[in-house]
């Protein structure tokens, strides 16, 4: 008897620089920034688009936006579908991302989130905190788009204010670990800057570690701000 075909499991990463990954293995991703901006706004919006808003949002320059738009699609639909699955879902009128078990970084850590932070487990806790690899959409600026940029500010800050708030839940639970607790400080207060408390306890924390250097600069940091 043949064995069934398993899909390929599809990774999205979009927390750092847009990532695709098929059973684990990075897929190699179009050059073009308006693909990758379109395969983000698809799948982190979560519905349908008609076309004529997917033109403006990202086309409204071009020649023949629709044209541009089928375009890529095709080249979507070969980093996302497989024969046996579709995720990529277009029709005349509209446009939509199915997850369908794919993976999304984002929006597994915002899943994570509403179980309640403080009800998870520290590891799994960890794990949340793992997904942010860097800023959401790291590197894919398109400043003249402006309805596409004003979703990806506010999108980074969403995940900024997420990623601290994953922060300020795991950082107290590794208290009595410094150097497994110092990154997390670290970033924290870069996410926070003006947060006195946090940076106090990340002076305290390096100054508990022998690096005095290091507390230095950071009380010298906050008394400048």
């Amino acid at each position: 008897m043949a064995r069934a075909t398993v899909p390929p499991r599809l990774e999205l990463r979009f927390l750092g620089e847009i990532a695709v990954l098929r059973d684990g293995k990075a897929v190699a991703l179009p050059p073009s920034r308006k693909t990758r901006a379109l395969l983000a706004y698809l799948v982190l919006s979560g519905r349908a688009h008609r076309r004529e808003r997917l033109c403006e949002l990202l086309w409204d320059v071009a020649d023949d936006p629709r044209a541009e738009l089928r375009w890529t699609l095709t080249k979507l639909r070969a980093l996302v579908d497989t024969p046996s699955q579709e995720r990529l879902r277009a029709d005349r009128e509209s446009v939509a991302f199915a997850a369908d078990g794919a993976r999304v970084d984002l929006l597994w850590a915002r899943a994570s989130a509403e179980q309640g932070l403080d009800r998870l487990p520290t590891p799994a806790l960890r794990e949340v905190a793992a997904e942010f690899r860097g800023e959401l959409l790291e590197g894919l600026e398109l400043p003249d788009f402006l309805d596409f940029h004003a979703w990806c500010v506010a999108e980074r800050e969403s995940a900024r204010s997420l990623h601290e708030r994953v922060l300020r839940a795991l950082v107290p639970r590794l208290e009595e670990d410094v150097e497994t607790v110092l990154p997390y400080a670290r970033t924290l207060v870069r996410l926070a800057p003006l947060d006195e408390a946090a940076r106090a306890h990340l002076v305290h924390l390096l100054a508990t570690s022998g690096r005095r250097d290091e507390a230095e600069q950071q009380h010298d940091a906050g008394v400048k701000l």
